[in-house]
């Protein structure tokens, strides 16, 4: 299993995933929001009659199935780059010592030491 993820995030095969699991996603959101639109636009032309009842806007059933399959899409892609890429573990306790400083010697005394 660790050899399949690191093929995918090192190919960037699992970066392309989630670009197109965004994007499907992006475009059932796109399709829910215009469909009731694209309905009143179509019904606005129709001639109606007074026995007839009156034309829903929104088509409910297929309402429900492009914000599930959104959902569903936006869950997959989160799961995809949450196990390609996980956080970072950093230790806790990780002390950096400094050097130590060396004593300068000044220009006069290394002249008389020479």
């Amino acid at each position: 299993m660790n050899r399949i993820r690191e093929i995918l995030r090192n190919e960037y095969i699992g970066a392309i995933a989630i670009g197109f699991l965004l994007a499907q996603a992006l475009g059932g959101i796109i399709a829910v929001v215009l469909q009731p639109i694209i309905m009143l636009i179509q019904n606005r032309g129709r001639s109606s009659s007074i026995f007839a009842s009156a034309p829903s806007i929104f088509n409910w059933p297929q309402l429900i199935l492009g914000v599930i399959s959104a959902v569903l899409y936006l869950l997959f892609a989160m799961l995809l780059f949450v196990w390609l890429y996980p956080k970072k573990q950093f230790p806790a306790a990780a002390v950096v010592e400094a050097p130590t400083e060396s004593v300068a010697t000044s220009p006069d005394e290394s002249r008389e030491a020479s």
